[in-house]
């Protein structure tokens, strides 16, 4: 099979398979079936397994670790273009992304047994099983931020799982605040990387081209947030949800994809080492990875203390987890990539196996739930090291988190509204409000720079100076694309305002896949020919001398344009959305 083809095949399966997923169990319960609910969801989570394994096998038999990059234009009818970057990370982070999800079903079908949220708990596992195959095959900028909200939104919806006791709703929404806050470093860092017409993640080093190379802040803080590293108080609040949910999440996958998009997204002449030499100023791009750096050391000395003296198994294991990433991090920033890339997925299986096993430690060990009464050799050399009064100190220092990060929960529960007992409607409906003109924001600036409105061209004036020229081309707008996108956008209000509301759901996702514009046939790849009588690789047209008429050649067959101008040629061949670029035409 062509690796081409077989790429793009995976592409389709492991983000339209987990989709299809969602929609058979959501249909079957709401059309008040219940009693072949668990049935379907087990036939479902065991072949589906099964097909995804057999998936993976034949992909690493036929790729392997080869490095290939295919570009799907036509991405499932959308006008986005799909790029698969396939390489060492991908294949790796596939196989154990798909394994884990794997393992963790089969455990959730019989620790979930006869819960009144079955069909929740699975469908909310098969949209964060759609999030990760966006993540680990998509490098395309746009995709890739859509797997990165779909991660967090069926995390928090997890955490809120046990939706009739108020905690859990209030510590899901906390971190919901958390990761929204940290997912606008990550949208600006999107936002810069469209405009500079930069499409794939695995080219972020051209923005230095450009004079961005502070963007890695962006990018260092958006996965420190999703990781935990900083700030860590959210980690015990997050173990609201199931034991299955806690492994898969914040065991394994959704604390540890961040080191996936660091190991593709940051460039290797970005490591500590690699700046060394220099001579740093103030404005050195070296100086954002030796502050990140510190925070990791900062935040790795912190939780390590942590998690010595809680005494419930699931935040003990929370912290740890957070420590070890911290140490990845570390590695990373030293320019140690094969070995973060092992660290990483031996702590992610070894985190996954000690979340599972948390809820049997009560009658393994017959005392309280907590794992410390029989692991003795943990503490040793904190105890060899630092005297006791110093380590009392510390662990007293640790335990409330250094007072003013303990601190910043009560300012987010008075943004929230949760100071009350009861749900304060003002506050619900305010942070409503707020999310859904985020995604309002969101979709009319995706939808600006995917339309190729803006560029940015760089020129020389002659006396070895480069002159920025910024251009907008008006003639791409299209009355009826725009009407889709309002439409779009008036969908996406309506669906958050009637958030319960399934079918709205399903229509702001049409709406807004529909407001990328409706697929058009692939520009000219080579420039056109305009000499008379000529006809270029791709194009070409013939001026008949005294008409203002002409005969274009294009690729799919002779085609007569109206005017003998540029635009009329492109058009008259269906290349309606082509601008010209430096190395060719494209939509």
């Amino acid at each position: 099979m062509d690796e081409k083809h077989l790429i793009t095949y995976l592409a389709h399966y492991f983000v339209l398979f987990p989709l299809l997923k969602v929609l058979a169990i959501n249909i079957q319960y709401f059309s008040r079936k219940h009693k072949i609910e668990e049935h379907l969801i087990r036939r479902l989570v065991a072949w589906g397994g099964i097909s995804d394994i057999v998936h993976v096998v034949v992909a690493l038999s036929i790729l392997g670790f080869k490095t290939a990059t295919v570009h799907i234009e036509s991405f499932c009818l959308i006008g986005w273009p799909f790029i698969v970057d396939w390489n060492l990370y991908t294949a790796t982070f596939l196989a154990f992304t798909t394994i884990l999800v794997t393992i963790i079903g089969r455990f959730s079908l019989f620790y979930l047994h006869r819960d009144v949220y079955y069909h929740k708990f699975f469908s909310l596992y098969f949209v964060f099983q759609l999030a990760l195959g966006l993540l680990v095959l998509s490098s395309s900028t746009s995709y890739l931020f859509m797997g990165w909200e779909l991660l967090g939104i069926s995390s928090v919806l997890l955490i809120a799982f046990y939706e009739h006791r108020p905690n859990p709703l209030k510590n899901g929404m906390r971190v919901m605040f958390i990761y929204e806050f940290g997912d606008i470093f990550l949208f600006a860092l999107t936002v810069i990387l469209l405009y500079f017409h930069i499409e794939d993640i695995n080219d972020m080093a051209l923005i230095q081209k450009h004079g961005c190379e502070w963007a890695k802040f962006l990018l260092i803080v958006a996965c420190f947030f999703k990781s935990g590293i900083f700030p860590w108080i959210w980690i015990p609040r997050a173990m609201e949800g199931p034991t299955p949910s806690s492994a898969i999440f914040y065991g394994s996958l959704s604390t540890h994809m961040p080191i996936l998009l660091l190991l593709r997204m940051w460039p290797r002449e970005w490591s500590l080492p690699a700046c060394w030499p220099e001579v740093w100023t103030i404005t050195h791009p070296a100086n954002a990875i030796a502050l990140a750096i510190a925070i990791c050391v900062f935040s790795a000395f912190v939780t390590t203390h942590m998690s010595r003296q809680h005494s419930d198994a699931k935040n003990t294991v929370a912290y740890a987890i957070t420590t070890q990433l911290a140490i990845i991090y570390i590695e990373i920033f030293l320019g140690f990539y094969t070995l973060a890339l092992i660290h990483v997925i031996s702590h992610g299986i070894y985190r996954t196996y000690e979340y599972m096993r948390t809820p049997s430690l009560f009658h393994l060990y017959h005392t309280m739930e907590t794992r410390r009464p029989r692991v003795t050799g943990t503490g040793k050399h904190f105890e060899s090291i630092l005297p006791e009064r110093f380590r009392k100190w510390l662990y007293a220092l640790t335990i409330n988190e250094f007072g003013f990060l303990s601190r910043s929960f009560d300012l987010i529960d008075q943004f929230l509204g949760l100071k009350c007992t009861s749900l304060d409607k003002k506050a619900a409906r305010r942070f409503a409000i707020i999310i859904s003109a985020v995604w309002i924001v969101f979709s009319i600036v995706m939808f600006v720079l995917n339309k190729r409105l803006f560029n940015v061209q760089y020129t020389s004036d002659g006396s070895g100076n480069t002159v920025m020229s910024f251009i907008i081309n008006w003639n791409y707008f299209s009355i009826n694309e725009e009407l889709i996108l309002v439409l779009a956008v008036g969908f996406c209000a309506l669906s958050f305002y009637h958030i319960r509301r399934i079918a709205m759901y399903f229509i702001t996702l049409a709406c807004s896949a529909w407001s990328a514009g409706p697929v058009r046939p692939s520009c000219p790849r080579t420039s056109v020919d305009f000499r008379a009588g000529g006809s270029g690789s791709s194009a070409g047209f013939t001026r008949h001398w005294g008409r203002s008429a002409c005969r274009a050649t294009c690729s799919s067959g002779p085609a007569r344009a109206s005017t003998c101008d540029l635009d009329s040629v492109l058009r008259a061949c269906g290349w309606t959305g082509c601008h010209r670029r430096p190395h060719g035409w494209h939509t």
